[in-house]
């Protein structure tokens, strides 16, 4: 009686109890035979033991990436499609405002799957996705949308230009004036400063060249 007849629970008559009895001892003087034994199919993990699974990977994921724990969570959601059997969604829960988590969101559900796949190599066949949701427990700290054309607009028209160096040095050194500069004078100071003018060419007129010519007499203005 094999193996798999105890397990069946069947039983053999004492007829063929001895002969299976003289039988084997017969072989076992010349051979060893080995009695073929029939695997049963691997077990598949149950609901509840998935959703531990998850846990524990986005868990290891976080923690190998320096992500903090408080920053995400997950809902595990049982689903079921036409073509597969049932099987699990999960669902990220954002709880901190940080725009790095959904700019690397792609490359954290790789990871994620990449690390399930090693502790289950047949998680491909009832993970079903991810999705995200925003779980913030203030939404003050989020920015307002932008303007629409921001959108589409080129990266470079959305940002200002910056400053030439030029400019920035001049407005870090203050205002330069540029070119000559007539500063305007009183009417006084205009007419002092001719009369010394013209009596300083009466003396040199004197010196070189006599009494030929009256003083000159400054005209009034």
């Amino acid at each position: 009686m094999g193996m798999l007849d105890l397990l069946l629970g069947k039983r053999d008559t004492p007829a063929k109890a001895r002969n299976s009895r003289s039988s084997g001892s017969a072989g076992s003087a010349n051979s060893t035979q080995f009695a073929a034994s029939q695997l049963s199919p691997q077990s598949t993990l149950s609901g509840g033991v998935r959703k531990d699974l998850l846990k524990l990977v986005l868990r290891e994921t976080l923690n190998r990436n320096g992500i903090p724990q408080g920053w995400l969570a997950a809902d595990m959601l049982r689903t079921t499609t036409a073509q597969r059997e049932q099987g699990l969604h999960v669902r990220f829960l954002v709880r901190v405002w940080e725009p790095r988590l959904l700019s690397h969101g792609p490359a954290l559900e790789k990871e994620f799957a990449q690390r399930l796949s090693l502790l289950d190599p047949q998680s491909s066949e009832w993970l079903m996705g991810f999705s995200w949701q925003f779980a913030l427990p203030d939404t003050s700290v989020c920015p307002p949308l932008p303007h629409p054309g921001s959108w589409t607009a080129p990266p470079e028209a959305a940002q200002p230009a910056p400053a030439k160096p030029a400019d920035a040095a001049a407005g870090q050194a203050g205002d330069v004036i540029e070119g000559p500069v007539v500063i305007p004078q009183p009417a006084e100071d205009v007419r002092a400063d001719l009369e010394r003018l013209l009596a300083a060419r009466d003396e040199d007129m004197k010196r070189h060249g006599g009494d030929s010519f009256a003083p000159t007499r400054p005209a009034t203005l």
